[in-house]
């Protein structure tokens, strides 16, 4: 169960992962998410988590370049907070 130490905080955009960090679901019709991870990691992405290897499961990158491989689809972008 998550708890909260400081209930007067404030919410903020972000995250403390690192540098940006992206969700992306992929289409396994186009490409599959082994050679997604594959071409990802090659342009400097870190793989931090994947869903499974399904049509529209998503992986999780961090850092490296907002991911451009065909059958990607970047679904959310959080930024390092504070940067």
């Amino acid at each position: 169960m998550a708890s909260v130490s400081n209930p007067n905080a404030a919410v903020v955009a972000g995250n403390g992962l690192g540098p940006k960090t992206y969700v992306c679901s992929v289409a396994t019709g186009t490409v599959t998410v082994a050679d997604a991870v594959a071409e990802i990691t090659a342009e400097g992405g870190t793989i931090a988590a994947v869903e499974g290897t399904g049509n529209g499961d998503h992986i999780v990158v961090q850092g490296g370049a907002t991911p451009a491989v065909t059958g990607v689809t970047v679904v959310a972008t959080f930024d390092q907070n504070p940067a």
